[in-house]
């Protein structure tokens, strides 16, 4: 990641793991989700109770090594692409210590959306500009 994350820290809980004591897969798309609604939320500064104007289309998430109960992990959250009505995102899944290992590389793609009129539109320039801003790359 060359630009700056946003950082979002997550305590692996006991029923996150699974039989074998690692992070059940499926969990880890509960934090690229969190990651994602703090990041969001933040960079708008939009109250935890307001929708975003934006919706979740698709998601993917490769595992990297294993994660345990009692470890902190950084999601290291970015935007690396924009599209006419939509963005994608990278969430880097990191141990929360010196070591810094990763667990997990997800990836997402949202897409505009107006809920009184239930449809699409084009990304604003402010969002763009926001995101370019806190990450760096203005």
């Amino acid at each position: 990641m060359d630009e700056k994350p946003y950082v979002t820290e997550i305590e692996i809980r006991y029923r996150d793991t699974d039989s074998m004591g690692h992070v059940s897969s499926p969990i880890y798309y509960d934090y690229l989700q969190s990651a994602y609604l703090e990041y969001m939320h933040d960079l708008l500064r939009l109250p935890k109770d307001r929708k975003l104007p934006h919706i979740m289309v698709r998601t993917s998430c490769e595992y990297v090594s294993q994660a345990v109960y009692g470890d902190r992990i950084n999601v290291l959250s970015r935007v690396t692409r924009f599209g006419t009505k939509s963005f994608e995102m990278e969430h880097v899944m990191r141990l929360a210590d010196d070591s810094a290992r990763e667990v997990a590389r997800a990836a997402s793609v949202h897409v505009m959306f107006d809920y009184e009129a239930q449809k699409t539109y084009p990304v604003p320039d402010e969002f763009k500009s926001a995101v370019a801003t806190y990450q760096g790359s203005a």
